[in-house]
């Protein structure tokens, strides 16, 4: 009996060994298990919420983008898709470019600002105009320093002075592109 005793108090035993190893396996595992889970939501949750805001951003800016149509088909901006008819005497505007504002030395002393436009006979600026702005550029330099107080003082002085640089660029760039001049800023001093 004794020996039975003690070969049921081994089998007891290495079943209690086998139930901590098997209970220490499991938490072992859930640990793991929760580990991942917790990774994978730490790093999930971010990417999850910007990828979200992206598809915010792209529908917000489609809707911008439908909105700026809408915007386009009640606008008519002239010179762009249909247009509003005009009086006889009235024609369509061409293309207008900004030129850089010019400052120079009046011939009698002083000196004169002047900021200037072109509107072009055609709705989109002449590729040869580009290629020649330095010259041209130069040219109304020399025009405008050779003037005096009492050329350019009065609006009849500026009218001549619009259509002298006229004639100076269209002769610059070979062909007759500037239909008008535009002084957007005149100061003399």
């Amino acid at each position: 009996m004794a020996e039975e005793e003690k070969a049921e108090k081994k089998k007891d035993g290495e079943q209690e060994a086998e139930g901590a190893a098997k209970g220490g396996s499991k938490k072992k595992l859930i640990l793991i298990v929760g580990g991942v889970v917790l990774l994978l939501l730490l790093i999930g949750t971010p990417l999850l919420i910007m990828s979200l805001g992206k598809e915010e951003k792209k529908e917000e800016m489609d809707q911008v983008a439908q909105d700026t149509a809408i915007v386009e088909d009640r606008v008519v901006v002239e010179g762009f898709g249909e247009e509003e008819e005009y009086a006889e005497d009235e024609e369509p505007m061409g293309a207008i470019l900004p030129l850089d504002t010019f400052v120079v030395n009046l011939d009698d002393g002083g000196y004169l600002r002047c900021l200037a436009q072109l509107e072009f006979h055609d709705r989109n600026v002449p590729r040869r105009f580009y290629s020649r702005l330095v010259p041209v550029r130069d040219k109304i330099l020399s025009l405008l320093s050779a003037k005096t107080r009492e050329d350019i003082d009065d609006a009849k002085g500026r009218g001549k002075l619009r259509e002298e640089m006229k004639a100076l660029i269209n002769a610059t760039i070979k062909k007759d592109e500037v239909k008008y001049v535009y002084f957007t800023e005149f100061i003399i001093q």
